[in-house]
């Protein structure tokens, strides 16, 4: 039968996971910034470029952002909602509410795309009319420690979670991740360039120097 209509869903899922024990720390969906995720699709799709990178080429996810705002404790621990929005502001993360609450590193992601039929591993086959896209960052603990230097040279990697450096502890723990469409420069990411895709919030995670932290964060785009 002719369709000259499909609906389109994009789900995000997050599981942040320690590279030694195999230990998970994190397994949860994540929210899609409709606005945003509408408009880098239809860009990429056209090969256009977006109205933050008007002279550049069309935008895609190619970093992963960190932060640390995304819950606060007293009693109880609590969370901050993800900021998605239904529109697209047409502004970069510098000037937009579509940002973590509190960004302190980022880093370029390792992709991999996963055809309808395709088996991610493990016999997990991808259902038909949809494909998935993996963004892997393996967190570098010298890059992140260099960031966080940039602001305060005294801050050092925290040995293990027991550390008693209260000050770096705080710079090296996590509750927030965004994935981004950014422009990568020489030094970087040009963040005046860039755009949120998505965020998600949730119990911080420490990264320390006796442990290697391994985040996949999967898109599903389903249509049907």
């Amino acid at each position: 039968m002719f369709k000259d209509t499909i609906n389109v869903q994009a789900i995000g899922t997050l599981k942040i996971s320690d590279k030694e024990t195999g230990t998970v720390l994190v397994d949860k969906r994540n929210a899609i910034h409709p606005g945003n995720m509408a408009y880098i699709m239809a860009s990429a799709l056209g090969g256009k470029p977006a109205s933050v990178n008007s002279s550049g080429s069309s935008p895609y996810i190619n970093w992963m952002a960190f932060g640390n705002g995304g819950s606060s404790s007293t009693t109880t621990i609590s969370y901050r909602s993800p900021r998605v929005f239904t529109t697209y502001d047409g502004l970069p993360i510098t000037s937009s509410n579509s940002t973590l609450y509190s960004k302190t590193y980022q880093q370029e992601v390792v992709s991999t795309v996963y055809a309808p039929g395709e088996d991610m591993g493990g016999g997990n086959l991808v259902p038909e009319n949809t494909s998935k896209v993996n963004f892997k960052v393996e967190m570098s603990h010298s890059e992140y420690e260099a960031m966080q230097q940039l602001s305060d040279p005294s801050i050092t990697t925290p040995a293990t979670d027991s550390s008693t450096d209260t000050t770096s502890v705080t710079a090296f723990t996590f509750d927030e991740i965004g994935l981004l469409a950014g422009v990568s420069t020489p030094t970087g990411m040009d963040e005046t360039k860039t755009l949120m895709v998505t965020h998600v919030t949730f119990h911080p995670v420490l990264l320390s120097a006796n442990r290697t932290i391994v985040v996949d964060y999967t898109i599903t785009v389903q249509l049907s």
